[in-house]
């Protein structure tokens, strides 16, 4: 817990709304108490216990989270998959994939709410084609798709948002539909005339999706919004912050940033992370910055979000709770 305070002040975030964060050794809660209209709220950090099934001094990667199941990777040559609920920390470990994915292209977690089934996709790169394992909690097994098409991403983790997960690819962004498991070319990415943006990742708030981008000395960090899903000329972008004031927020040069949106939050603060070793809190209201973790050169940190609920990934797969996904 090196370089956290017990309570961080200021972050204002819905109450059912937890942030999961793996930092060196530990694993961290950030929850809010107080009022979701945000007077008197704040971020309070707890330390969770690591699942029962694995040992605590073992490397972790979080592979997504859909709202109250948290998908982790355990482990380095022999890693397993588990689904796990962090507030009733109940654990369901999965059946092995065909292909070995420790080399993943790219992945993500999500739920299918016509079959009520919660899936996880794994792409591994093939000789000369992306192989795609889709497990099924409902059938307790894998599928292996072969897909010939260019679906090399910018981010590895998939941004799940009605009913599929969803990917920056070239010019455009891919989704796989989680009911029939199919890549598909949702929209274009956003017009912006002559400034020449480099688009990082998607991430997903209040039933939207967002979009960022990677900023640069010639290029300020921004974030779109896809106000109607599916339609192009629906974004619009709600947040610009110089590349030069991020940088000095993250105790780096400009060409140094590397960002990711891990969050936005229900009062509009975005949560940022910089190479796994500083998270940082952007308010756009008030134009104001907040570290919540200062990492040291060789700290690493994880983050994801969840929902407090007692949903079981052990009667999710049998169809058992689920009802309130998007």
């Amino acid at each position: 817990m090196t370089h956290l305070n017990n309570t961080v002040t200021g972050i204002n975030m819905n109450m059912d709304m937890n942030l999961l964060v793996s930092h060196n050794d530990s694993l961290l809660s950030m929850y809010c108490e107080g009022s979701k209209d945000g007077d008197g709220s704040h971020l309070a950090i707890k330390k969770v216990d690591h699942p029962a099934v694995m040992d605590p001094d073992v490397c972790l990667c979080i592979l997504g989270s859909c709202n109250d199941l948290v998908c982790l990777e355990i482990g380095d040559d022999n890693s397993i998959i588990i689904l796990w609920n962090p507030c009733t920390r109940d654990t369901k470990v999965l059946a092995q994939p065909p292909y070995h994915f420790q080399d993943k292209m790219f992945h993500g977690f999500g739920y299918d709410s016509l079959t009520e089934d919660y899936k996880i996709m794994l792409a591994t790169e093939g000789p000369s084609e992306v192989m795609m394992n889709v497990f099924s909690l409902k059938r307790n097994s894998w599928r292996t798709y072969e897909y010939l098409a260019d679906l090399r991403t910018t981010d590895q983790q998939g941004c799940f948002l009605n009913g599929a997960l969803h990917w920056i690819t070239s010019g455009t962004i891919t989704s796989l539909d989680l009911a029939d498991e199919e890549f598909k070319e949702i929209v274009p990415l956003p017009y912006c005339g002559n400034t020449d943006y480099s688009f990082e990742g998607v991430t997903s708030a209040r039933n939207c999706l967002y979009l960022y981008n990677d900023p640069t000395e010639d290029t300020d960090f921004c974030i779109w919004i896809m106000k109607e899903y599916g339609v192009k000329e629906s974004w619009t972008r709600v947040i610009k912050i110089s590349s030069e004031i991020l940088a000095q927020q993250v105790f780096v040069e400009v060409d140094k940033l590397e960002l990711k949106v891990v969050c936005i939050l229900e009062n509009g603060e975005v949560l940022m992370d910089h190479e796994g070793k500083v998270l940082v809190s952007y308010n756009p209201k008030t134009r104001t910055f907040r570290n919540i973790i200062n990492g040291k050169e060789d700290d690493e940190f994880q983050a994801t979000t969840y929902l407090e609920t007692l949903v079981s990934p052990v009667t999710a797969a049998e169809g058992g709770g689920g009802a309130n996904h998007m």
